[in-house]
């Protein structure tokens, strides 16, 4: 069995949870938070310090075979964009370990495990919120910050994007389920494709959008909110489609 591991040795305990998870698993005291396809779990609460351990589905033999030999495990991916997230000024949790574990050229376990987060909250249904004016102004400025970096993150969707408000009344976001990201990305077109799940309705995005829009150019600003919203409205067609094609499929069984 090979072991891949990433660790952040200013974190104390991390070597020895990344060696503990690559021999036993999760242990028997982790608290699950998500369980489907992956597990997400918390350990060492009861030492005070909290660490979120995302146990990563094992995969079947051609996509275990694809990671094992030719691309770069989820895990270590999450690691590795963490670290480069944090470089570049953005926020997400801290990176603790990253352990695979690769068996005759196959991935079989893989964990991921950052600090856990609390007094965070998820975009989601955030349209129904008082001061979501004031949230999709903020997090206009925030895409704006990431796109001029370069940063295209593939999920940006609104259960991987946490915020919150201190106490002046500022908001800050943090990404969370980063293994599937980008850097040096110069394509606006491609940039804007953040538009098609940031947010749940069309209204929601129309506010998006405008605030987004009024950070560019002047000459830029109606085409750059109409391409926002028509991302938005493709993405909800691509998506009706899908669901009514499975429907019929099952109709027919």
């Amino acid at each position: 069995m090979k072991v891949l591991l990433r660790v952040n040795d200013d974190v104390a305990g991390a070597r020895a949870l990344a060696h503990s998870l690559a021999d036993d698993g999760l242990p028997a005291g982790a608290r699950e938070i998500y369980c489907g396809r992956n597990i997400v779990a918390v350990v060492g609460e009861s030492s005070g310090e909290s660490l979120c351990v995302k146990a990563f589905g094992v995969p079947g033999i051609i996509k275990g075979l694809i990671y094992g030999l030719f691309r770069k495990p989820k895990a270590l991916r999450a690691y590795d964009n963490a670290e480069e997230l944090r470089r570049r000024g953005f926020d997400t949790p801290e990176p603790v370990c990253a352990v695979t574990l690769i068996e005759c050229g196959c991935l079989r376990r893989s964990y991921y495990v950052c600090r856990y987060l609390e007094n965070w909250c998820e975009l989601r249904g955030v349209e129904k919120r008082s001061d979501f004016s004031r949230i999709a102004g903020a997090l206009a400025v925030y895409m704006n910050r990431l796109h001029r970096a370069g940063v295209f993150m593939k999920d940006f969707t609104q259960g991987n994007i946490l915020f919150r408000c201190d106490d002046s009344g500022a908001y800050h976001f943090m990404l969370v389920d980063i293994n599937r990201m980008e850097f040096g990305v110069s394509d606006p077109k491609k940039l804007m494709g953040n538009f098609g799940a940031a947010l749940d309705t069309r209204e929601g995005i129309e506010a998006l959008a405008g605030a987004y829009a009024a950070l560019q150019p002047e000459g830029e600003r109606c085409d750059v909110a109409a391409r926002a919203v028509k991302i938005y409205d493709d993405r909800q067609a691509t998506l009706w489609r899908r669901r009514h094609i499975k429907e019929f499929i099952r109709g027919k069984k």
